[in-house]
């Protein structure tokens, strides 16, 4: 009898091994799949599209009928660069700080909220040069984060190897404003899995999902077959992804980087809805099949792109899934927070807090959008 007892138990553990996932999934990502449809409840990944009995909403959109609207969040990304010479050129480092500060001010007028995320030669120069800007980002309630400007032109590696990169950028950041403050990366986009790597690296969600990140993927889980690696490379590296609207402007949670699909057991949420470089906005300079790619220097940031920013709001607005957090991203370098352009950034703000006024968005950092994510689908 006591054989038989044994037998059972060490079978149970064998299975119970067995059933062990290689890569742990986040205890703070939601899990594909969690409520049943039809259970008179619209949440979690339960939409409109795939459970019209739970999530039934107007048609054209609009509210769902079951559940409270999910926010649409607009957020900014800046990126201290990684060829900035902040460590080397003290000045640089002031130019760029009294940047920052100037586009925080502004933004603080009309209640806006910017995100800052560092590359290792500005996280460096900050303790280089006892100035800790980003702890002053994230004492005046602005975003701050990791920039992982790597990975583009790296060659295939293992994911240990591609996470040491990825730990090598957040130790530095971690270290301005506490690695509890530092959950996301923005970039990282590779031939080797982003999502693994990065996970392993202790970030939450990667945002500046851009054309690149579709390179660790199989050509059929692409856009089609024109995005071939030399395709990206190409100049087409920054465009906007994924480069469907629809499937942009919702984070999720993946397993891996084999594609741009919600998976059962995530380890990091792919949080876009990027519009890309704000001043090519009018331009449509960063969406697949939209106008001429040029050198970011060579648009000009004027009211035009604010104006386009509206109308995709109010069409986002119009169209998207309510049940489902929806995310928004414009880009703006540093230095476009100069006085030169502060009546187009009045302009920028004025507009969007009058959207804001209607309801329309929420203003949030990067990473409040992948906390309200993980709460909404908890």
């Amino acid at each position: 009898m006591k054989q038989t007892v044994f037998v059972i138990i060490a079978l149970t553990l064998v299975l119970s091994a067995c059933a062990i996932p290689t890569q742990t999934p986040s205890a703070d990502l939601p899990a594909v799949g969690s409520g049943p449809c039809g259970d008179g409840v619209c949440s979690g990944p339960e939409n409109a599209a795939n459970c019209p009995a739970d999530c039934s909403a107007p048609a054209g959109g609009g509210p769902s009928t079951n559940a409270a609207d999910a926010p649409l969040y607009l957020t900014t990304m800046t990126h201290m660069e990684g060829n900035f010479n902040d460590d080397r050129d003290q000045a640089v480092f002031l130019r760029h700080v009294e940047e920052l500060r100037y586009g925080m001010d502004l933004a603080d007028e009309y209640g806006a909220i910017l995100t800052i995320e560092s590359e290792q030669p500005f996280a460096r120069a900050n303790a280089l040069w006892n100035l800790n800007i980003m702890a002053e980002i994230r004492d005046r309630g602005f975003g701050v984060g990791t920039h992982c400007d790597i990975g583009f032109n790296e060659p295939p590696m293992s994911v240990n190897q591609f996470a040491a990169m990825f730990t090598e950028n957040k130790s530095l950041v971690d270290a301005l404003i506490g690695a509890e403050n530092n959950l996301g990366c923005s970039g990282g986009g590779s031939v080797n899995d982003w999502a693994l790597a990065a996970s392993q690296a202790g970030f939450k969600y990667l945002d500046g999902i851009v054309g690149m990140h579709y390179l660790s993927m199989p050509l059929e889980n692409r856009p089609n077959s024109t995005w071939t690696d030399d395709f990206i490379r190409d100049g087409h590296f920054h465009l906007n992804a994924p480069v469907e609207m629809n499937q942009r402007i919702y984070p999720f949670g993946v397993a891996n980087a084999q594609d741009f699909a919600p998976d059962p057991n995530p380890v990091i949420v792919v949080s876009s809805g990027e519009l890309g470089l704000f001043s090519a906005l009018a331009e449509q300079g960063r969406e697949y099949g939209g106008g001429q790619i040029l050198h970011d220097d060579e648009y000009t940031f004027d009211n035009a792109d604010i104006d386009k920013l509206v109308s995709i709001i109010r069409e986002t607005d119009r169209t998207r899934d309510r049940s489902r957090i929806a995310k928004l991203c414009v880009y703006i370098p540093a230095n476009a927070y100069v006085p030169e352009n502060e009546a187009v950034l009045r302009y920028f703000f004025e507009q969007m807090q009058a959207l804001e006024g209607e309801g329309l968005i929420t203003w949030a950092t990067q990473r409040q959008v992948y906390e309200a994510y993980v709460a909404w689908n908890r």
